[in-house]
């Protein structure tokens, strides 16, 4: 036994020498072997252990297991440091499960005994029969690839060391050696769905449809984490060519370029973009439900998808946006200093203003022009409104700025950045960046220019009046 995990653990790669690795243990038959093993094989491999040990307070017996599980490591000279954490409250407070609350919670009392101690990796008592389980559970739910991979031998900083041992195996050793253990009587509980695989699927299929159940279920998921592997280089390649915004709230993909890769690659990327913004557990019904929304036809307006974890998919144009942002709409209302300078906050936009001669303005000067004289006072700069509207060059009546910017596919989130010139009413005379207005551009008839033009906030002008608007 002791070799075969050994071998295990050097094939993998599992463990360095010199390192410190924290062992999660229960108190129960797995993890209490795996506490012995790693005794066993630490001084030979040369790294060293530590006990982190979690009470969940669900069973009267938990108490006397965390007892049990220090004396035994006082025996042995390891160190063991253990948190009780009421998981029941914890789960209503959360709203979640029992099981994946009391998951998060021993991966989190890990992970913070591994940074506290400098350690390196946390290993796991998870064997070959938890790896064939988890690939069965994952078919039940209609995984992909990535979920028939089962348990891997590592994932981050997570060990499995005795995934190449079956729990037949560590029964016999435990018996063997007289290890002492405590059983978890939960896990005989038919009410989880882990548990009803172990105690009546897998026996099934064991004894009426292939004795081997369990090596064949592990060897799909060796095949399938190769195959995974290959899969997950070409998702990276192809996520290069299409997001065109990638941070911790919000992924922005080019649509198109989405819709042009196989569907299979496709998955991937929807996954990856909602894993980045929120850690959940992303069925493929979350993934479909947005490759479904991708493909729909929308016409220019946005549309949003609600799903768990406040993320929101924003389909605008030829770009599908997954954030956790809050929708802010932005709104700026400042009067125009002329001449003079302002800061608009809301938008972190500084603009210069002066009025020149007709003959002394060019139009290749930087900024814009307006014919002053056909503007009226005062003068606003401002984001859009219901019922705004300009007149364009060549076309007979006005036309409103919201068709504008549908059918000139200006994305919906930007258009609150708008800086619009505007009089006391809703006639825009300015889209600053996109347009002037047929009433406001400067003509052959022009006596004064009214110029614009937009400055680093940092920029200094000695010559003009500065307003910063607060």
């Amino acid at each position: 036994m002791l070799k075969k995990v050994k071998e295990y653990i050097a094939r993998h790669r599992l463990i360095d020498a010199g390192d410190h690795i924290i062992l999660g243990v229960s108190g129960g038959p797995d993890s209490m072997a795996l506490l012995h093993i790693m005794v066993a094989l630490s001084g030979p491999m040369h790294f060293r252990i530590t006990v982190a040990h979690v009470n969940h307070g669900l069973r009267p017996e938990a108490d006397e297991e965390e007892v049990f599980i220090v004396a035994v490591c006082r025996v042995m000279g390891v160190e063991c440091f253990t948190r009780r954490v009421m998981v029941d409250e914890l789960a209503r407070t959360r709203k979640s499960g029992l099981e994946e609350t009391g998951r998060l919670v021993r991966y989190d009392f890990f992970e913070a005994v591994r940074q506290d101690q400098g350690g390196q990796r946390i290993a796991t008592a998870h064997h070959s029969d938890d790896a064939a389980e988890s690939v069965l559970l994952h078919l039940l739910r209609g995984s992909g690839i990535k979920g028939l991979r089962g348990i891997m031998p590592i994932n981050g900083l997570v060990i499995r060391p005795l995934l190449g041992v079956s729990k037949d195996e560590i029964s016999a050793y435990i018996a063997k050696n007289h290890i002492p253990h405590r059983c978890d009587p939960t896990n005989q509980d038919q009410y989880y769905l882990r548990n009803r695989i172990r105690h009546k699927l897998m026996p099934l299929l064991k004894q009426e449809f292939n004795p081997r159940i369990v090596d064949k279920l592990n060897q799909l998921g060796a095949i399938a984490r190769d195959e995974n592997q290959v899969m997950e280089e070409q998702t990276k390649e192809l996520w290069r060519s299409i997001v065109l915004q990638d941070d911790i709230t919000t992924v922005i993909l080019n649509n198109q370029g989405l819709s042009l890769v196989p569907r299979a690659f496709r998955r991937r990327i929807v996954q990856k973009a909602l894993l980045q913004i929120a850690v959940a557990e992303w069925s493929m019904g979350d993934v479909e439900m947005v490759l479904e929304f991708s493909a729909r036809e929308q016409g220019g307006s946005a549309r949003a998808l609600h799903l768990k974890k406040k993320v929101r998919v924003i389909k605008s144009y030829d770009r599908i946006i997954f954030t956790i942002r809050p929708v802010e709409r932005v709104r700026f209302l400042h009067e125009l200093p002329v001449p003079g300078r302002m800061t608009i906050p809301a938008t972190g936009d500084s603009y210069q203003t002066m009025v020149v001669d007709r003959q002394d303005y060019g139009a290749g000067l930087d900024g814009v022009g307006l014919d002053y004289g056909c503007l009226p006072q005062p003068l606003f700069l401002r984001s859009r409104q219901a019922g705004d509207y300009f007149f364009l060059t060549g076309m007979k009546g006005r036309k409103k700025l919201k068709k504008y910017l549908i059918e000139n596919r200006v994305p919906y989130y930007d258009r609150d950045r708008i800086v619009l010139l505007t009089g006391p009413g809703h006639e825009v005379y300015a889209a600053l960046g996109l347009f002037v207005s047929d009433q406001a551009m400067v003509k052959s008839q022009t006596e004064s220019v009214l110029w614009i033009r937009a400055v680093s906030s940092t920029t200094s002008g000695n010559d003009s009046q500065e307003r910063r608007v607060e």
